[in-house]
């Protein structure tokens, strides 16, 4: 199995090594900000669809073309598209879901590098008034994506896009569904890789490693013994500093669920097959099974969300994650923290930043943690 892993090992080093191949054959490359634009949509036009990865550089150019305060993944995809390191996509959608992804769209389009597609989603869920102002948005994405990429998009190309994708995100399900079973075959780190690989390599490609991984983990019997059962929560848009997540298990905790981007929340709700693609698109974003910060949920509450997982997961204890000046978590943080200790729910806040502090104080932090809920 670590011969699979090794695999997908370049999503830490280079998350854009796959699409940077396909590009020099021949394939337009498309870049999706986070969290909602169908990644169906770019397949079905035949282009490669990627979605943009947290910046692993110091932020240095970007620093005089964007706000130093906004969070790191939107200064770090800043500085890259002013070092260049972004031009090898074709056109970038930006999915405008929050104050600071609103803002990027200004300076890449000042460096005129690629065009950039603009999606607004509404900030209300599961109101079907907006039904018929998300399909328009997404028809106007796909008229600009027929443009750049000089093939029309057709109902029966996005729906076997959508069949590709349900399956990669079916597959990403039951690799989820082994890892509770089976505490410990495989790493958060890992788990995490698995995820950002489905966001940055060809879909067909992707699903035929996934599968392959499957047969292997079936295999394989449970790796820890430890009882200390946790959920991850938060860091929203990008993935998790790979040292933080392995202390979590270092430190004798087990992962058994989790809301993160690149983890459950990527792949849990899939697209209705039996319904016009556009509109199945804006159903699936109005009621997806994941609350979300970024928009008023009237119906679904994050909390209670969590307090349900933490309960059917037989957890005992919860690890919230917050990218800093992440300003949807940020602002919900503290109603999340008075849900919680009302339902006697054990809970920590970590704070992480896009320029990596050292680990020691998260470490003590997690460690006391783990200690406390072992009693």
């Amino acid at each position: 199995m670590s011969n699979l892993l090794e695999k997908i090992g370049f999503v830490f080093e280079d998350p854009y090594k796959r699409a940077k191949e396909e590009k020099s054959n021949g394939s337009k490359v498309i870049g999706i900000t986070p969290m909602f634009f169908p990644q169906e949509i770019v397949h079905a036009a035949n282009c490669v669809p990627v979605i943009l990865q947290a910046s692993k550089e110091p932020i240095t150019l970007g620093f005089s073309h964007y706000h130093h305060f906004f969070c790191g993944l939107t200064r770090g995809i800043v500085d890259l598209a002013a070092k260049g390191k972004l031009d090898f996509i074709d056109g970038l959608i930006l999915s405008d879901m929050c104050f600071e992804m609103r803002h990027v769209a200004d300076p890449l389009r000042r460096f005129r590098r690629f065009p950039v597609i603009h999606m607004q989603w509404p900030l209300e869920a599961n109101e079907e008034r907006w039904l018929d102002f998300i399909t328009g948005r997404l028809g106007k994405c796909v008229s600009k994506l027929e443009e750049l990429s000089g093939n029309r998009i057709g109902d029966q190309n996005i729906e076997a896009s959508i069949r590709l994708y349900n399956k990669n995100r079916a597959l990403l399900r039951q690799i989820y569904e082994l890892r509770k079973v089976k505490p410990g075959i495989l790493s958060p780190k890992e788990m995490s890789a698995l995820v950002i690989s489905s966001m940055v390599t060809p879909v067909e490609e992707n699903n035929k490693f996934l599968s392959q991984l499957i047969a292997e983990l079936e295999r394989l019997q449970p790796k820890v013994a430890s009882d200390t059962r946790l959920i991850l929560s938060g860091h929203l848009c990008h993935e998790v500093k790979d040292g933080i997540l392995d202390l979590i298990e270092t430190m004798g905790g087990v992962v058994v669920g989790d809301d993160l981007y690149t983890g459950f929340r990527y792949y849990a709700s899939d697209v209705d097959t039996n319904t016009p693609p556009m509109e199945a698109f804006a159903r699936r974003y109005l009621n997806l099974k994941i609350p979300c910060p970024t928009r008023v949920d009237i119906k679904r509450d994050w909390a209670e969300f969590l307090i349900q997982s933490f309960k059917e997961q037989k957890a005992k204890g919860i690890i919230m994650i917050l990218a800093k000046n992440c300003e949807p978590h940020m602002i919900y943080y503290p109603y999340m923290k008075a849900r919680l200790e009302s339902a006697g729910i054990p809970h920590i806040l970590i704070q992480v930043e896009h320029e990596m502090v050292s680990l020691e104080g998260i470490r003590t932090r997690i460690q006391a943690f783990i200690e406390i809920l072992r009693g």
